[in-house]
């Protein structure tokens, strides 16, 4: 797997790309282009989208790229992948927002997948994120990481070889606690 630490280099690239992405969306809705001052003071023009298009374009790229990695991460769950090995491949870290406050890197990725755990809905109805076993071939209805696999992911059969070993995996790693 590919280092999910991308450096400074990286990051640039991956906003460039962003940023062509969205102007190709925008351009290929109609938008118009404008010029304006590259940096103010600067003298130097650019040609951009006009502001609020350039805005609901970009939303449109983060909403598609966050429904592109949740199904990038319902895919890891079905291969085998835990939330601290899908955490870790995201780059999400504890305490990187206010929605991730106190939590582990497996936890702030099931946050990532399944949502907030503020909103009304996840207050009254708790969350969940669905993927299919492989195993045994149900749609898991995964609650996270709260009381171990048998109680979090709802839905595999009885002899669940998968659910079998992440319950094994789970009670070895109580009792390695002291």
């Amino acid at each position: 797997m590919p280092d999910p630490d991308f450096g400074p280099e990286e990051r640039a690239r991956a906003s460039g790309a962003a940023r062509r992405a969205l102007t190709d969306l925008a351009r290929d809705r109609g938008a118009e282009f404008i010029t304006r001052e590259a940096y103010h003071g600067s003298g130097r023009t650019v040609r951009d989208l006009e502001p609020l298009t350039g805005a609901r374009a970009a939303r449109d790229v983060e909403l598609g790229a966050r429904h592109a990695a949740r199904d990038y991460i319902r895919q890891a769950r079905e291969a085998g992948h835990g939330w601290d090995q899908i955490g870790h491949a995201l780059g999400v870290a504890p305490n990187a927002d206010a929605d991730q406050t106190g939590l582990s890197v497996a936890e702030a990725a099931y946050s990532y997948a399944a949502g907030s755990p503020y909103t009304d809905i996840a207050v009254w109805y708790g969350r969940s994120f669905v993927w299919r076993c492989r195993s045994c071939d149900q749609a898991i209805s995964d609650r996270g990481l709260i009381a171990g696999p048998a109680d979090d992911e709802i839905g595999h059969t009885q002899d669940c070889p998968r659910l079998a070993a992440a319950v094994a995996e789970w009670d070895a790693g109580w009792e390695a606690e002291p």
